[in-house]
């Protein structure tokens, strides 16, 4: 799968940012069927050049032709330089990526998952957490899953609950909501 006519791949070592997962082939003309891991087509459709990365290595850097949004919420996109069905099926599970240095600026207030997945959280009063180790970012509002030990927190990433986020000093400061006991209520 070479691709001679893009400059060279970066390092193996550089962050991904990725912005769809190819789920299989779809149809006979190298299209990918891609699940979205950013905030809708538009955005994979505006990035001059994507990289595939497959198993933490760079493959090839591709463009998108042709695509559009399936009935099950997923893409379907032609990469120019993807050529055939086989093609097509041997990305199954590859990403479409960009370099971390490449991703667009966020207004202020927002945040990448993968900037806020390690940071330690910690309470108003100083009391930890725990670790941010997931974001589940599929419901109304994303929710942050915190575990420290065996303990779980979810936290909504709601300004009533995520009071600051520290990115320099890997710092999440949240007030968790009151637990909510079933027996007690009216």
């Amino acid at each position: 799968m070479s691709n001679p006519e893009n400059p060279p791949l970066e390092s193996e070592s550089n962050h991904w940012i990725v912005l769809g997962t190819i789920v299989r082939s779809h149809g006979l003309k190298g299209e990918v069927k891609v699940s979205l891991s950013c905030s809708g087509l538009d955005r994979l459709k505006n990035c001059p050049s994507l990289t595939l990365v497959k198993e933490g290595k760079a493959l090839k850097k591709v463009s998108i032709g042709r695509s559009f949004l399936h009935n099950d919420g997923d893409a379907v996109v032609r990469l120019k330089e993807v050529e055939g069905v086989d093609e097509a099926e041997s990305l199954r599970g590859a990403f479409l990526a960009i370099p971390d240095s490449e991703r667009a600026p966020l207004e202020e207030g927002s945040y990448y998952v993968n900037d806020l997945v390690g940071l330690k959280v910690e309470t108003s009063a100083g009391e930890s957490l725990g670790m941010v180790e997931e974001v589940m970012d599929e419901l109304a509002n994303a929710v942050l899953v915190v575990r420290a030990g065996g303990k779980e927190i979810l936290l909504p990433v709601l300004k009533t609950v995520v009071k600051r986020v520290d990115l320099e000093k890997r710092v999440l400061v949240a007030d968790p909501m009151e637990e909510i006991d079933a027996e007690n209520t009216d």
